[in-house]
């Protein structure tokens, strides 16, 4: 039961908390109304990305064993044959679809678009540079945009742009950390980084983290509250994530999880941003202080 747990790799269910975004930016997230579909929506799509992890990780166990971390997956290291795998990659599959359709038919689609374009990276995309990056990215998109339809929310373009570019940053940070962690042997584990070297993705990372901080920044004036002075944090944020992702920390669960200070600063970031949206209906955060 343990392996099969592994399978799901459920620590990366972390990133499904995109989702959340724009009920959380819309002052929607705590409404009792809305505590079954945040259910619904987290674990509809954990168990679709777990579904895909496992297919990623049946297609992928040949070039896993070049991975320092990689090879010790269950299907790597040959402690769940791939049969097993593949049946429990269906069923979670079916029952993903079947919550995500309880979500609303909305998000059932863009669950099943999520997947589809992680099958397609699993397959062939991933042998693309620089597409395999867009795609990694896509992924994190596609919850976001899950989000909005689900609960009925027209977001910012300013925000739907910087999770864009952020999740480019995250994407460019995880094959940063291959391309520290294997050296040499990247390739064995990966053929796109034969055409990628620490200086270009250094210089993709420079570029997207530039432009997500740029992008918060309209966002955060774009609102016209006290929203710009939580900039600061999401500065030092990518400013810390850029320092561990050099240090082999590019991958977000792994950067989130055991790198102490950014996990802070991110929820340092969650309380001001939250302190600011929900206090604003009852005349700010001074207003809030002063009564």
């Amino acid at each position: 039961m343990k392996n099969i747990l592994k399978l799901l790799r459920p620590r990366h269910w972390i990133k499904n908390l995109f989702i959340f975004a724009p009920p959380f930016f819309a002052d929607r997230l705590f409404s009792i109304i809305n505590i079954r579909l945040c259910l619904l929506t987290f674990i509809g799509f954990s168990l679709a990305a777990s579904s895909i992890y496992i297919l990623n990780d049946i297609r992928d166990y040949k070039n896993d064993i070049f991975h320092p971390e990689k090879k010790k997956r269950p299907i790597a290291a040959g402690i769940v044959n791939r049969t097993t795998a593949l049946i429990i990659s269906g069923v979670l599959a079916v029952i993903a679809i079947i919550i995500a359709s309880m979500a609303g038919r909305l998000f059932l689609y863009f669950v099943i678009l999520y997947m589809l374009i992680q099958i397609a990276y699993s397959l062939f995309i991933k042998e693309m540079a620089i597409g395999d990056i867009f795609s990694i990215a896509s992924g994190f998109v596609i919850r976001v945009l899950a989000g909005t339809v689900a609960f009925d929310i027209t977001p910012s373009k300013w925000l739907m742009l910087t999770m864009f570019m952020i999740s480019t940053v995250l994407a460019v940070g995880k094959r940063f950390q291959e391309i520290t962690l294997l050296n040499d042997n990247a390739h064995l584990h990966r053929k796109t980084s034969l055409k990628y070297s620490k200086e270009l993705l250094n210089e993709y990372l420079m570029i997207s983290s530039g432009a997500s901080l740029i992008a918060y920044s309209m966002y955060t004036i774009e609102q016209l509250n006290m929203m710009v002075y939580t900039v600061p944090v999401v500065m030092f944020g990518l400013f810390r994530y850029l320092m561990v992702s050099k240090l082999g920390l590019g991958d977000p669960t792994e950067a989130l999880t055991k790198d102490k200070v950014l996990a802070v600063t991110v929820i340092i970031w969650l309380v001001l941003v939250g302190i600011i949206i929900y206090t604003s209906k009852h005349g700010g955060i001074m207003a809030v202080i002063v009564q």
